[in-house]
């Protein structure tokens, strides 16, 4: 399948169910959240595995009894704009669980409606104050049961299969209440479309490490967390790569 024909199942997937859509938004401003993730949840379920065999790509995950059963904050590298699918047929045990995005991600016909239903909350980094207003959202979707899934890197790696610095509001988040952090390391999601600049199938191989809960209250705790777990996705993707 190529890139132009897999957008076009998207979108034929998003315009497909916007009754769906609507009946999560008449859900939501009924107060029926949990009806309304529900409704949502079964929705990812369908459609996570259809688009995913579509473009003929499958998932090897080493370490699934790593994730825990409650809410909790997933932590992945960021490499393709696969892997949002990728990291939801990932927590469909997990589910409701919702992403930390860019702000950009808003502008994109459709984005913000489904996204704001399956519980993601839009992030403005060139905004400090609106960046806190997100990330306090975020601890709210977390309090009541809204597992989150963030790229630390804030965007898609430039150089693949190179990391990115990792920056340190997802470790925040995950400070708040004490939710362990589950680091998933995706190794070659890029090599599936962004490095060959077309939409390849075949196996995205990723692995989930053992989860990590922040002990400490201060901004230090969350920083050294932050920067030791990049240190150890680094090795994880240079030891795959042997680079």
């Amino acid at each position: 399948m190529g890139k132009l024909a897999f957008f076009g199942s998207v979108g034929g997937v998003i315009l497909s169910n916007l009754g769906l859509l609507k009946k999560a938004e008449k859900l939501e401003a009924q107060g029926k959240l949990d009806e309304r993730d529900a409704l949502m949840n079964g929705f990812a379920d369908r459609i996570c595995g259809k688009l995913l065999h579509s473009a003929k790509i499958d998932l090897k995950i080493e370490g699934t009894e790593n994730i825990p059963a409650g809410t909790c904050v997933f932590v992945a590298n960021h490499q393709s704009i696969l892997d949002a699918l990728v990291m939801l047929e990932l927590v469909k045990n997990n589910r409701p669980c919702g992403f930390i995005m860019k702000k950009e991600h808003e502008k994109i016909p459709l984005v913000r409606p489904w996204c704001t239903q399956l519980g993601c909350v839009f992030v403005d980094r060139e905004n400090p104050r609106e960046g806190v207003r997100a990330l306090k959202t975020a601890e709210e979707n977390l309090a009541r049961g809204v597992s989150m899934v963030i790229f630390p890197e804030g965007t898609r790696t430039k150089d693949y299969p190179q990391l990115g610095a990792f920056k340190n509001g997802a470790f925040k988040v995950a400070q708040s209440g004490k939710y362990p952090i589950v680091p998933v390391v995706l190794y070659d999601a890029g090599e599936r479309l962004e490095a060959a600049g077309k939409l390849t199938g075949g196996t995205i191989h990723m692995k989930v490490l053992p989860p990590i809960t922040l002990t400490g209250t201060d901004r230090k705790e969350y920083k050294r967390c932050a920067a030791e777990l990049e240190e150890t996705f680094r090795a994880e993707i240079e030891a795959y790569f042997k680079f």
